[in-house]
């Protein structure tokens, strides 16, 4: 898999000397030794004992200058990714010796700014990376990390409306976002929003705002690597200003598994493209293996006011926190469906978390912007649904900024003990 993967890298140097090595396993011993004899230049690292969490320890205490070689050493996928942005974004290039020998480990590493990724034991026959090329020469400027955030909905049970509040939040965060100055771009387009429809087969986003199917998320899908920022802008809808949507129709159902396998890739690709993306996230793709999970910041969990909803939110809830810890639950209560008509304090009570809002049934306001083919939200921005979602975007919003604070906060701490 190394070698496969290695071809697909651009051209990149450095220069000898320039490196250190952070391991503590004979197996990472014996990657840095390998790939200093295929570099040609044994005397060119200096090997240390440590691991990534090592290295972000050092984050803000003192300028990274050389390229590092790094085991990832333990802790999950979340906290491996969270540090590797943290590094490279305080300056470091880090190519990264680890265990999972997958195409999503590999994706996940990269999205967030690692140079490159090998897996463990390193075999001998394997393709020196890129970064190690020449001519030699100064180390490239680092890929800036992605730094946008994800936001899926997701519906606990069906007919609760979830691609009808993914579409309306996905305006209302950009309005929202707009009016604060937030994902501004320097060409002065104003705040910036991706909505993304996953459910290839049945998605009724594209419907919804009255467009064509948009085909080129297949592309996507296929090599999120290679898709930039112009092939975005000219494959994705632009339903209103600052807000571009993905939803594409499978033709071939049985295509969809294998499709599905690059959703964790697309949205790494949206992350570094938008400053905050919506995914109308099907429950089925909650619960399933495919990445997804882990690119969550947050999850909106749309459910009925009745008992099958409470179980399914209970299952779903339990499957994030498994996954990824950092992801926020937020549980909206939807009243298009009665069901057991439970009460806000009854449904917190047995799911044992607080019930963030609740959307009342504006049906004649959504059958008339759905006659236009335009959101609620830009339609009718006063009625009583809308103003509920413009609520909880404001509160998404609100807590999202406190997290980037309290990071910061957290950097300056670190900085200040070292002194």
């Amino acid at each position: 898999m190394n070698g496969a993967m290695n071809q697909a890298l651009p051209s990149q140097t450095v220069t000898r000397h320039e490196i250190d090595a952070f391991v503590a396993s004979e197996e990472g011993r014996d990657a840095v030794t390998l790939l200093m004899q295929c570099f040609g230049a044994s005397d060119a690292v200096t090997l240390q004992t440590g691991t990534l969490e090592t290295v972000a320890r050092l984050a803000g205490l003192a300028p990274f200058r050389k390229l590092m070689i790094v085991e990832l050493g333990s802790g999950d996928m979340a906290a491996h990714l969270e540090a590797v942005r943290e590094i490279v974004a305080e300056g470091g290039e880090l190519l990264l010796l680890g265990r999972e020998n997958s195409v999503a480990a590999y994706r996940h590493f990269l999205a967030a700014g690692a140079r490159d990724y090998l897996t463990l034991p390193l075999e001998a026959d394997f393709i020196l990376p890129e970064v190690f090329a020449s001519p030699k020469g100064a180390l490239p400027a680092h890929n800036t990390p992605p730094k946008g955030r994800v936001v899926a909905v997701c519906g606990a049970s069906g007919g609760v409306g979830a691609s009808l509040l993914a579409a309306n939040l996905s305006v209302a965060f950009q309005t929202q976002s707009a009016a604060r100055g937030a994902g501004t771009s320097s060409a002065g387009q104003g705040a910036r929003v991706g909505l993304l429809d996953t459910d290839f087969a049945f998605g009724s986003l594209a419907v919804d705002f009255d467009i064509d199917a948009t085909q080129g998320v297949f592309e996507t899908l296929e090599r999120p690597e290679r898709v930039d920022s112009t092939y975005l802008q000219s494959s994705m809808a632009e339903v209103l200003p600052g807000l571009s949507v993905y939803a594409g129709e499978l033709h071939d159902v049985s295509q969809l598994a294998a499709y599905e396998q690059g959703l964790a890739g697309l949205v790494q690709t949206l992350k570094a493209e938008f400053p905050l993306t919506v995914i109308d996230l099907p429950r089925r793709l909650l619960s399933q293996d495919t990445g997804v999970l882990r690119e969550l910041d947050d999850v909106v969990l749309v459910l009925a006011p009745g008992f099958g909803a409470l179980r399914s939110a209970g299952r779903l809830i339990e499957r994030v926190n498994s996954q990824n810890g950092a992801t926020r639950v937020w549980n909206v209560v939807s009243h298009s469906r009665r069901d057991a008509g439970l009460s806000r304090k009854e449904i917190a009570e047995a799911l044992g978390q607080p019930v963030t809002c609740e959307l009342p049934l504006s049906s004649a306001e959504i059958a008339r912007a759905s006659v236009k083919g335009m959101p609620l939200q830009s339609e009718f921005p006063r009625s009583a649904y809308a103003r509920k979602v413009t609520d909880l975007a404001h509160t998404i919003l609100a807590a999202s900024e406190q997290e980037a604070s309290e990071a910061s906060d957290r950097r300056s701490w670190w900085k200040k003990r070292s002194r």
